[in-house]
């Protein structure tokens, strides 16, 4: 039987990339996944597709930067299946733009997006995974949380502070066997990604070309294979490790 039969999942930013991945996976293991994101046709249409192939998934659409829309998807869960097991805070933005020629209004929507965001999520979920014996989160961040680019202050400081907001809320309730753990991807063929590309003037076949190249393993990764670490870092095997964090980069930041 799988560790994951019966157990609920929440997954934010979860209708494409990484976070649809993880759905997918979560689900085909035996849980129930909640798959959230602010793109209504993109939670449905992950929603349907685990549904399609036998597995449990509902879709709700929120804004993780709005503090009532997040009560309301972790009330309406509770409501609906009785407890929280795994929160996966995954949803993010990433504007590319020089801090000089960013507004305040753009700084803060990466913030509250990205990083916000998961206090907001974390805050409401652990009192359900102390009162229930535990649970474990994982929280997404990013390479840029260790080295960045140009034109990503907001989007490396927002990932640098969840590494150490989740430092934080493992070490406030370790006690409470609730585990906190963060993922780092690095570059990952995903729609964020797709998206850089378009906003360069090189070829896109040039430009992923060279981002394969420039990684040690050879080539940028699978939403599937951070997927699988995401779920390592929330499984019950892995109960002895909190406030971690797991690079999963091909080697990009080991390269000098």
């Amino acid at each position: 039987m799988s560790i994951w039969k019966d157990k609920v999942v929440i997954v934010t930013g979860g209708g494409s990339g990484i976070g649809r991945a993880v759905c997918g996976r979560f689900a085909a293991e035996g849980a129930s996944v909640i798959v959230v994101d602010r793109n209504a046709d993109n939670a449905e249409a992950a929603a349907e597709e685990i549904a399609a192939a036998g597995f449990r998934a509902a879709a709700v659409e929120a804004d993780v930067a709005l503090e009532a829309d997040v009560k309301q998807v972790v009330a309406e869960t509770l409501e609906r299946f009785g407890r929280i097991d795994v929160l996966v805070n995954n949803a993010a933005v990433c504007p590319q733009i020089r801090i000089t020629e960013m507004s305040l209004q753009g700084w803060n929507d990466v913030i509250t997006n990205n990083l916000t965001s998961v206090f907001l999520f974390c805050r409401e979920v652990i009192p359900s995974m102390v009162q229930q014996g535990g649970g474990a989160i994982v929280n997404v961040s990013s390479v840029h949380a260790l080295a960045t680019l140009d034109g990503y202050s907001a989007y490396a400081a927002s990932k640098g502070g969840i590494v150490s907001l989740t430092r934080a809320i493992a070490l406030d309730f370790a006690k409470q066997n609730v585990r906190v753990n963060t993922v780092l991807p690095g570059a990952v063929h995903t729609p964020m990604l797709e998206s850089s590309v378009k906003n360069l003037d090189t070829p896109r076949e040039e430009t992923m070309k060279t981002w394969n190249e420039a990684q040690p393993i050879g080539r940028v990764g699978q939403a599937e294979e951070i997927a699988s670490v995401v779920l390592f870092a929330a499984s019950p095997d892995n109960s002895f490790m909190t406030g971690a964090s797991l690079v999963v980069d091909g080697g990009l930041t080991i390269d000098l």
